[in-house]
């Protein structure tokens, strides 16, 4: 009996955590399909009583949506998903090369302030970014990268390889020295031993470090809101330009947002064997 009560609380806390973590997901799906009469409605509703494509369609052709607010957001958003997709791939593309090379450094090689070194990473890792948001303007402002895609790829590579670091670090001490050992002696120089034997077995720490470097990248707000102001930002920037000071247009809102979610979810969902195996292997070992 005892064993059944507790077999039935542990379901219903995940059933709790599950309707918390996806009620709000589903809530801007539903309002999505609602014009901003329906979604402004008294008293609200979940269920669209009649839905429409309108909002998506504001997206498509912004000039003939009729939408008196988010006009110009919504005729952005494309150019802005597109500046989310170079930026995001950059950064986890730069992660997941640099942060190989140190982690491969750090798990296998013994050198003077090895453990100093890892431990100013994650001290770096921890400094917020308002901290040095006004260094980092200053710095992008003299190399003339204000306004520019680059600005956005270091800074958020910047902010993200600590982390690939210490992860790639723990997962490749789990990977014994003896098959380097075993292809040098099969006549394999150290590069060919790093692409044929070592990388493939690192795949899932490899997986899970670019889809982290992609999903920090593409949520990115403070950086993009203050390097990239112009026509280059990033896809938050616009989203958060829907909501205005004289009104906030609802389904268009629901709408963008729907569209910045899928490409992280789709990725997620396609590598999240590797991504559960290679976080866990480097939480256990690290």
């Amino acid at each position: 009996m005892a064993l059944r009560l507790q077999r039935w609380a542990l379901y219903f806390c995940l059933a709790a955590a599950t309707f918390y973590l996806l009620a709000p997901v589903v809530w801007m799906l539903l309002l999505s399909f609602m014009t901003q009469a329906e979604a402004l409605s008294t008293p609200p509703h979940w269920i669209p009583l009649h839905p429409t494509l309108s909002n998506y369609a504001a997206f498509v052709h912004p000039d003939s949506s009729g939408a008196q607010f988010g006009g110009a957001e919504a005729a952005a958003l494309p150019q802005s998903m597109l500046n989310s997709v170079i930026v995001a791939l950059w950064v986890a593309g730069l992660n997941v090369v640099l942060g190989t090379m140190a982690g491969y450094s750090f798990a296998r090689l013994d050198f003077r302030g090895r453990n100093l070194l890892m431990v100013s990473y994650l001290v770096a890792r921890m400094i917020p970014a308002v901290g040095i948001m006004i260094p980092l303007f200053v710095v992008l402002n003299k190399l003339g990268l204000l306004n520019h895609l680059a600005s956005l790829v270091l800074t958020e590579t910047s902010e993200t390889l600590p982390f690939s670091i210490w992860l790639l670090a723990a997962y490749f001490r789990t990977i014994p020295p003896d098959l380097e050992h075993a292809a040098r002696v099969d006549r394999c120089s150290w590069s060919r031993a790093m692409l044929k034997v070592f990388l493939p077995i690192a795949r899932p720490a490899l997986a899970a470090v670019a889809v982290f470097a992609f999903m920090e990248s593409w949520g990115a707000f403070l950086y993009p809101l203050l390097f990239t102001p112009g026509d280059n930002t990033t896809l938050p920037v616009t989203v958060a330009g829907f909501a205005t000071n004289v009104q906030i247009d609802y389904g268009l809102l629901a709408t963008a947002g729907v569209l910045a979610v899928i490409p992280p979810f789709i990725l997620a969902f396609l590598f999240q064997r590797w991504i559960v195996q290679g976080m866990a292997s480097g939480a256990v070992t690290g």
